[in-house]
C-alpha cells in the first residue's frame, strides 16, 4: 500500500508540474500575441536589469523568465546581432521604378509628365534657386579675369583611361593596341563646345591606360602636372572617363533627346595618399551638380565621394567625370558634353 500511495502521489506532483508548465507557457505565448497585435517590438537581446548603483532599471522580458526553466530558450535571451529589414516591395513602389525605367519619366512629378509629352515645357525652366559660386562654403576663388591673358585656356580635360570606348560609337568598349578610345572625342567635343562660348580649353591626349590599365594614374599623374606647369590660366580641370554599367542607369531624356548622365568623383584621400583639396575640388562639384539640375534635370547622377586622389591633389578645382556607360551611343555622350560644356561656360561668367 504504502508504495502504490507514494505512485500516485509521485503521479498526482507530475501532472500538477505538467499543468503548472502548461498554463505558464499559455500565458506567455498569450503575452507575446498581445505585445505583437499591439504593435510592441520584440526584444532580440538580453535586457539590462541592474544599474551600475544596484537599482532595477527594467522588469525581465517572458523571454528570459522562460529561459530560467526550458533550456532551450537560454538561446533567445543571447545578445543577437541586429538584422537590415530592407523595405517591402508595394505596387506603387513598383509601378514607379517600372515606368521610370521604361519612360524616364518620375509618374510622381506631373511636371516631368508633360514635359516628357510636350517638348516645348522644356524651353521653360522650372523656378529653382539660382546657385553661384559665392553661395557655397570652401569654393577656391577664381583668377580675375583680367589677369588671365587673351587666348589662354581656362579648362584643361585629359584622359587616364584613354582606351575607353562605347560599344555603339565604335562597336568596343575598349580601343586595342595604345589607341586612343571613343573618350578622347567626348573630351574633344566639350572643347569644341567651350569654344562656342569664347572659352579657350585644351585636352591632352596622351595615352596612359597602355601596356598597364590598372597602373594609368601614374603616368596620368605626369600629365596633369606638366599641363598645370604649362598653362597656370587653367581655372578647371578635368579627367573625363566613362561608367561601366547598365544604359538604363546612365541615360537621361534632356529637352526631349535622349542624353548620357554624368557622374562627378571628389577623392578625399586615405591614409598614405593625403588629399589636402578634396573640401574645395568638393565645393566645386556642387556648384557644377547644381548647375545641371537646374538647367537640365536628370543629366547629374550625383557626386561620388571615393577613398583615392584620382590626381585632385594637384588642384583645387580637379574633377574626374564620367559620362555615361559603354552602351551609351554617340549621340548622347556628344550631347551631354555639349550640355556639360554650356554650364562650364555659365559658372566661368558668373565667376
Amino acid at each position: 500500500m504504502g508504495s502504490r500511495r507514494q505512485r500516485r502521489q509521485r503521479q498526482r506532483n507530475m501532472l500538477w508540474i505538467i499543468g503548472a508548465f502548461c498554463g505558464f507557457v499559455v500565458i506567455a505565448v498569450i503575452r507575446m500575441c498581445f505585445s505583437i497585435f499591439a504593435g510592441d517590438a520584440v526584444p532580440v537581446s538580453v535586457p539590462s536589469y541592474q544599474s551600475d548603483e544596484g537599482a532595477i532599471s527594467q522588469m525581465p522580458g517572458w523571454r528570459y523568465v522562460l529561459s530560467l526553466g526550458i533550456p532551450g530558450f537560454a538561446q533567445a535571451t543571447e545578445r543577437q546581432v541586429p538584422v537590415k529589414v530592407e523595405p517591402e516591395l508595394s505596387l506603387r513602389t513598383i509601378m514607379v521604378g517600372t515606368v521610370d525605367r521604361l519612360t524616364g519619366v518620375d509618374i510622381r512629378d506631373l511636371s516631368s509628365v508633360f514635359r516628357a509629352e510636350i517638348p516645348i515645357l522644356a524651353a521653360f525652366k522650372q523656378n529653382q534657386p539660382a546657385v553661384s559660386a559665392l553661395s557655397l562654403p570652401d569654393f577656391p576663388k577664381f583668377m580675375w579675369k583680367g589677369n588671365v591673358p587673351s587666348g589662354k585656356p581656362l579648362v584643361g580635360i585629359y584622359h587616364t583611361h584613354t582606351s575607353e570606348a562605347y560599344v555603339p560609337w565604335s562597336g568596343v568598349d575598349h580601343a586595342r593596341g595604345g589607341k586612343c578610345g571613343d573618350i578622347v572625342d567626348a573630351g574633344e567635343a566639350l572643347v569644341k563646345r567651350l569654344a562656342e562660348h569664347d572659352i579657350a580649353a585644351m585636352q591632352s591626349k596622351t595615352v596612359h591606360d597602355y601596356p598597364s590599365f590598372m597602373m594609368a594614374y601614374g603616368p596620368s599623374e605626369e600629365t596633369a602636372k606638366k599641363m598645370l606647369a604649362e598653362n597656370p590660366s587653367l581655372q578647371m580641370l578635368f579627367d573625363i572617363h566613362r561608367d561601366a554599367g547598365k544604359k538604363e542607369d546612365t541615360t537621361v531624356m534632356v529637352n526631349g533627346l535622349s542624353t548620357a548622365r554624368i557622374s562627378i568623383i571628389v577623392a578625399i584621400g586615405q591614409e598614405g595618399l593625403p588629399q589636402p583639396h578634396w573640401q574645395q575640388n568638393h565645393a566645386f562639384a556642387k556648384l557644377i551638380d547644381a548647375k545641371l539640375n537646374q538647367h537640365y534635370p536628370g543629366l547629374s547622377r550625383g557626386i561620388q565621394l571615393v577613398d583615392w586622389r584620382f590626381n585632385q591633389h594637384l588642384f583645387p578645382r580637379s574633377l574626374l567625370l564620367e559620362v555615361g556607360c559603354q552602351e551609351n551611343s554617340k549621340e548622347e555622350v556628344l550631347r551631354s558634353m555639349e550640355f556639360l560644356g554650356d554650364v562650364l561656360a555659365e559658372i566661368l561668367a558668373e565667376s
